[in-house]
């Protein structure tokens, strides 16, 4: 079984990424708190290029940055050597985004990693499962 090695995070067990404390909340190799659930999930990149990758890239709102993050208010995950496993598209939630001008395209109901190399992103209009032996995790400016 892979594990999936993380980069740009702590490496203290209690403050970077783990099986246990998940994605959602980890201290950058930097020192800078990053909590998703303060951020909206904007876009992903997907590069078919050897090695594939995937970027997912979530952005704060101003009213929620961590001090120490508001010159780089965008939390990006770029996953290399990536292997789609599942990549559906919610119709509903795609025809909901369509007539509902305040529908939250981005939302993010689940992002989860299993521990070893497998991760699960959950939206309001799509679902992504795919495996990934190496991240890193980067902060910039908008």
């Amino acid at each position: 079984m892979s594990v999936t090695r993380f980069a740009g995070v702590a490496e203290d067990e209690d403050r970077g990424v783990t099986l246990r404390t998940g994605l959602y909340e980890f201290l950058t190799a930097e020192g800078a708190h990053v909590y998703l659930h303060d951020t909206d999930f904007r876009h992903l990149t997907y590069q078919p290029s050897r090695p594939p990758v995937l970027e997912l890239e979530f952005v704060y709102d101003p009213q929620w940055t961590p001090p120490e993050l508001a010159g780089t208010p965008v939390v990006v995950f770029r996953f290399e050597d990536v292997r789609l496993v599942e990549w559906c598209e919610d119709r509903e939630g795609h025809d909901c985004v369509s007539t509902q001008p305040d529908a939250p395209p981005g939302q993010v109901s689940c992002f989860d990693w299993d521990g070893s190399d497998l991760f699960t992103l959950d939206t309001f209009t799509m679902r992504l499962t795919f495996r990934a032996p190496r991240a890193e995790v980067t902060v910039r400016a908008k």
